[in-house]
């Protein structure tokens, strides 16, 4: 996926925005950066920084002295960045980030050598974290457009094109994204974008008044206001932008036009819910939808009904968000919330499914008619309460944490009993019993750790929308379900495994040497068997049609372990990892793609409860399982080890944990443990696309590839170095139907490299 297709980009402004924030994100346990410097050698974004500082409230701008602008010497910027001074309204608890004009990252770099006026940045550079491009560059406008890490755009290369977009870059910046897709920019494109829109510069009018006359100038608002006259019966010099937000929210007339222009790319003008809320009419009939105020209204409603309902017996709590849902889903339709001022009507939504499946728990006497039942729509419940947690304002977290535990830990624990008691009359699969894991000729396997069913389910819907077609099944875990026990049942060389002892850490051992299985051991086990072990310099193609890859994807288990309650929040970013890699595969060459995984999980605001198990009872005890000290007798229930029935371990009951309150655990026996998905891809249509490189030429930085191809569509990329590195061109093409392309490098620093 390429990063133009990022959540809440709907402008060049909402992109830098984004972009610039997202730099301060690290791996957990790491130092936020101190800064963000954003370098500019050129000045080329100078044009766009009023408008990127009103979106941005943690700017900062190196510059003459005006602290009530946010700009200043790079001694102030160090000084503000190091809490010793804060201009006016600044958010002190944001990570500045500092726009340099005029200088580069090489100058920064020069250290001692640099200019004696930027010295006190040079020491940011290791504090902090720089905006640049994969290869270290500076970010150009014209980089941050075309670029698939920027927004994947596509420009005419030519001087008229470069002019165009220097003169329209501040309505390059706030046109849709949707508006400049699809095609190839060019210098009369850009020159169009200069021409009045009448409905585009009312709609920027009102959002920032003052500031976008000013932008304008003379002419321009002259003719803006002899339109608006004309066209609209309103004239902003006598009437003001109070009158004209009354219009717009009233959308009589032609003021129903701009209200449909606002509604296509409402973040685009972000003053408008202000200026709505000022004109709002007295009158007592108005469209409830139109005015913020009222949807703020009904968002302050639903949090009082949420609060209240953590204190409801679990079926009232659920039939209460039903409700709730029914009254305020439509909300999720308005302006607001594609604003992102309508989050508890998006919460609501996820609330709702989790309360449906919720009511009742699941049933079955078999494990086998427990899972089917979970597979036929229980797994909803759990998909749910990971939705409405990752969707929780940061304001209401704890609220919705507390409501996602009132609905789900009575369902989840009752389950989890139901499951046992079925587990035990009919136990799982042994290792002897359970099927051989293996990929088919020309098939790839895939390890994803911890993929849960039901983001199983989610992995399997987004492939489809992505043209692939999926089958989905299901099998079971090896228990206890912890990786050292799960992971090599779903392996190839499952069969060369065995159990004696029972160990302390779950790990069964090899057959033929007797040592341990581990990660490493397992890779080694199955480059020995034959299988294509991917992610190395000779790239992710099949070796020959006989092919069996293995690869392993994905940190759903370790990021659970690590962030706890937010797993939530990563999980749509992992799944879209994976929908990524496995596209990338099948357009790599391989058949088909098989998805398998070791073991599920359960996650609930809070912590699991908490159940005791004496420790000297015990020769090693994890959260939800424990191996049992000698012949030990132990108060809860034992479970017998995937690879020796003979050998029992220790099993939490319902969803508990011994002796600690985890929020993300398993290696216990519950539905959400135990039921793994098995995803098999392939391409919609069947047959498998093939290219054979006939000829490549090269005229300066443009390489034109020759190709014989046979059953479908090919696109062509240049990649530094070997096959995984980076891209260098400008766009990635399809060939052509004679079989052919031609691919511009985007950046001549890479003249010289090698590519792929």
């Amino acid at each position: 996926m390429s990063a133009a297709t990022e959540a809440g980009e709907t402008t060049l402004l909402d992109a830098i925005t984004g972009r610039l924030r997202a730099c301060v994100a690290v791996p957990d346990g790491v130092e936020p950066p101190a800064a963000i410097l954003w370098t500019d050698p050129d000045r080329q974004w100078l044009p766009l920084i009023d408008a990127v500082r009103a979106r941005l409230p943690e700017l900062l701008v190196l510059g003459e002295f005006a602290p009530e602008r946010r700009t200043g010497p790079a001694i102030w910027l160090r000084c503000v960045v190091d809490g010793t001074v804060a201009p006016p309204d600044f958010p002190g608890d944001s990570v500045p980030v500092l726009y340099l004009p005029g200088v580069g990252r090489q100058q920064l770099r020069a250290g001692e050598d640099c200019p004696r006026s930027l010295q006190p940045l040079v020491e940011l550079m290791y504090r902090g974290a720089l905006w640049l491009q994969k290869g270290g560059h500076d970010w150009t406008i014209t980089a941050f457009l075309t670029s698939p890490q920027g927004l994947g755009l596509e420009l005419a290369r030519d001087e008229a094109t470069r002019e165009g977009l220097t003169r329209a870059v501040r309505e390059v910046a706030e046109t849709p994204l949707q508006q400049l897709r699809g095609r190839r920019l060019e210098a009369d494109d850009f020159d169009r974008l200069l021409t009045i829109d009448l409905y585009r510069d009312l709609l920027r009018w009102m959002s920032e008044p003052a500031a976008w006359r000013e932008r304008a100038g003379a002419e321009r608002w002259a003719a803006f206001r002899s339109q608006c006259r004309t066209q609209l019966g309103f004239d902003p010099d006598a009437d003001g932008e109070i009158v004209a937000g009354r219009r717009l929210g009233s959308g009589e007339g032609p003021w129903a036009d701009a209200w449909v222009r606002f509604e296509e790319a409402p973040t685009a003008y972000p003053g408008i819910p202000e200026l709505l809320r000022r004109s709002k009419p007295t009158d007592l009939f108005v469209d409830r939808s139109r005015w913020p105020d009222e949807n703020a209204a009904a968002e302050a409603s639903v949090r009082a009904a949420l609060q209240e309902i953590r204190g409801l017996p679990h079926g009232d709590a659920c039939t209460r968000v039903l409700k709730l849902d029914r009254e305020h889903g439509e909300r999720r339709s308005w302006v607001w919330a594609r604003m992102g001022l309508a989050p508890l009507a998006a919460v609501l939504e996820p609330l709702a499914v989790l309360s449906t499946h919720a009511k009742s728990t699941l049933g079955g006497g078999t494990p086998d008619e427990i899972g089917q039942t979970y597979a036929e729509g229980g797994w909803r419940a759990d998909g749910a309460s990971w939705r409405a947690i990752s969707l929780a304002p940061s304001a209401d977290e704890g609220l919705i944490y507390g409501v996602v535990r009132c609905l789900i830990e009575p369902w989840l624990d009752a389950s989890a009993r139901v499951f046992q008691r079925a587990a035990a009359a009919h136990p799982l699969p042994k290792s002897a019993e359970a099927e051989q894991v293996d990929a088919p000729e020309g098939g790839c396997l895939v390890f994803a750790d911890g993929l849960r069913y039901d983001l199983g389910q989610v992995l399997a819907e987004r492939l489809e929308g992505r043209g692939c077609r999926v089958h989905v099944d299901h099998r079971w875990a090896a228990l206890p379900t912890v990786t050292a026990t799960a992971k090599p049942a779903v392996t190839p060389v499952g069969r060369e495994i065995v159990g004696e002892e029972l160990p302390e850490d779950f790990a069964p051992s090899f057959s033929r040497d007797g040592r341990p299985v581990n990660a490493s051991r397992i890779r080694i086990e199955l480059e020995r068997a034959g299988s294509q072990l991917l992610g190395g310099d000779l790239g992710d193609w099949p070796a020959s049609d006989q092919a069996r890859g293995w690869s392993e994807e994905g940190e759903i288990d370790s990021l659970g372990h690590k962030l706890g309650i937010g797993l939530a929040r990563q999980l749509d970013s992992e799944l879209d990892r994976l929908v990524e890699r496995i596209v990338g595969l099948l357009d790599g060459g391989w058949r088909s793609v098989r998805v398998v995984t070791d073991h599920g999980w359960l996650l609930l605001p809070g912590g699991l409860p908490k159940i005791d198990l004496p420790k000297h009872l015990t020769a090693s005890r994890w959260a939800r399982c424990a191996t049992i000290a000698g012949a030990s007798q132990v108060s809860v229930p034992t479970a017998p080890w995937h690879w020796n029935p003979a050998r029992r371990f220790a099993t939490a009951p319902g969803i508990t944990c011994f002796n600690a309150s985890p929020v993300y655990s398993h290696g216990g026996i519950s539905i959400q443990e135990c039921l793994i998905p098995d995803l098999l891809i392939e391409r919609s249509g069947g047959g498998t696309t093939r290219a054979t490189i006939d000829a490549v030429t090269w005229r300066g930085m443009r390489c034109v590839v020759d190709a014989t191809i046979t059953g479908g569509k090919v696109r062509a990329d240049l990649r530094l170095g070997p096959a995984l590195g980076p891209s260098v061109v400008a766009s990635v093409k399809a060939l052509d139907e004679d079989g052919r392309v031609s691919l511009v490098v985007g950046d001549d620093q890479h003249e010289d490299a090698s590519v792929t």
